[in-house]
């Protein structure tokens, strides 16, 4: 028996050997893991960003690398994140629900919770919806923070998130040029005077890509791809966006690094990319190309890098993979480890294409950010930043953002978010004001920035 026992013990002593020492070397394969490609100039007559192998290239045909933030928060609600919510959560006795830093909790906040507030409060449905959020949006992100992404934080990107109704009317019908692109044109002109390129991200499309709240819904249905009715108005819409950049607005269009047609696909919520996603991807390239439109083309993968097919297989060219890195297990999960496991499935899937890490963060751990920037760097993949602004109550500050707004002064008792639902217009005004740059301090991630451009 003592003989079985000690074989036992033998047997699992070597599976466990052989265990680490397999991830042991794909750690460190992971950590030397780069790029053998050296061009650094092609020719390049498009007079935009171009994919040429696994690398961009700028208008004159140097490599590019795109180093930015995500402008989330602006054109689409994200709970968490937003200064405007519906009423807190309650306990039984009636107090509210609060974390363990006595912070008020909230249920999800979606756009489109947004949206239907403004249109029931009696306080704010006598004005104009999109004159009314125009306010907020111009308050949140200005002229001067497109100075600061630039020679501040030293970026040469902004990632923008939008929602399909930007585009879009509620019957899915498309807007007017000037209604449809009145704030992206302005974005885009800001971001030319500071020689800033965009990557204009479908955040929330037709009856969600994914299921999730930042997509504009809380079902966690994701409609996008079992309805012909959603799949043709999303493929409209790009026809649309390519359009109006290619021969209306060409001179903004040179500042479109890329089109990010679809943030974080599932085909249901909360699984990942399938091959029934690829055929919709497929048809909004399509369209894209028809307009003789020879932006780069961003196809997003969730969650790891083998959820992409083959560009080859689809003939699709001058395209750029995006995939987003967030280690939810951190405290658990090393983040060596973690990169490691994407480089697992990316063996056979090395695809010659760019890499952009269009969403990441590493909460107030500033050792990993300096090691996941070195990581990105040696890799030659491009990133942006989420966020570059959240909002909180209270007087903490928060990674998530490059700036924090604290709502404490907001209100007079409790440190509330502005209910949507029943504010006054002078309430919203005065929120509006809050969120405004000059108003926020700022966190971890400003820090970790300002260290990285020190080198």
């Amino acid at each position: 028996m003592k003989k079985i026992v000690k074989n036992v013990f033998l047997f699992v002593g070597v599976i466990l050997l052989a265990v680490v020492i397999f991830l042991d070397c794909f750690v460190t394969y992971s950590q030397n893991y780069t790029y053998e490609e050296k061009i650094n100039k092609i020719e390049n007559t498009t007079g935009l960003v171009q994919a040429s192998g696994k690398s961009l290239y700028d208008a004159e045909g140097n490599q590019l690398v795109l180093h930015g933030i995500n402008a989330g928060q602006i054109l689409l609600q994200e709970g968490w994140m937003s200064p405007f919510a519906l009423e807190p959560l309650k306990n039984e006795d009636g107090s509210y629900v609060k974390d363990a830093d006595n912070n008020i909790q909230y249920p999800e906040f979606t756009e489109e919770e947004f949206r239907e507030g403004i249109k029931s409060n009696p306080n704010l449905n006598t004005y104009d919806m999109e004159e009314l959020m125009r306010i907020y949006w111009d308050a949140f992100f200005t002229e001067e923070d497109f100075r600061i992404i630039k020679e501040d934080l030293q970026m040469n990107t902004i990632r923008l998130p939008f929602y399909y109704l930007n585009i879009l009317n509620e019957d899915l019908t498309l807007k007017s040029e000037e209604d449809a692109f009145a704030y992206l044109d302005w974005f885009m002109e800001e971001a030319a005077k500071q020689e800033l390129y965009v990557v204009l991200d479908l955040h929330g499309a037709p009856g969600s890509q994914n299921g999730f709240e930042h997509s504009g819904r809380k079902d966690r249905v994701a409609g996008l791809w079992t309805s012909e009715e959603n799949v043709k108005a999303t493929v409209e819409l790009w026809r649309f966006v390519s359009k109006h950049y290619t021969e209306t607005k060409p001179e903004l269009g040179k500042w479109i690094a890329t089109y990010d047609i679809l943030n974080e696909p599932t085909y249901e919520y909360n699984t990942q990319t399938t091959p029934e996603c690829w055929e919709v991807f497929d048809q909004i390239y399509d369209v894209i190309r028809a307009n003789g439109d020879a932006h780069v083309i961003t196809m997003e993968g969730c969650w790891d890098f083998g959820k992409l097919p083959d560009p080859v297989d689809y003939g699709w060219e001058n395209v750029q993979y995006e995939y987003h890195w967030y280690n939810w297990w951190s405290n658990i999960l090393p983040n060596e480890l973690l990169y490691a496991y994407y480089d697992l499935y990316n063996i056979g899937r090395d695809y010659d294409v760019p890499v952009l890490i269009g969403e990441f963060t590493l909460f107030e751990d500033r050792e990993a950010w300096a090691d996941t920037f070195a990581l990105l760097d040696q890799r030659n993949y491009s990133w942006t930043i989420w966020n570059y602004k959240s909002t909180v109550t209270g007087w903490w500050t928060t990674s998530w953002g490059v700036y924090t707004c604290q709502l404490k002064a907001i209100t007079e008792n409790e440190d509330t978010k502005c209910n949507i639902a029943t504010c006054t217009y002078e309430e919203y005004l005065a929120t509006c004001e809050k969120v405004k740059t000059e108003n926020c301090v700022t966190a971890t991630l400003y820090d970790v920035i300002q260290e990285y451009n020190k080198k």
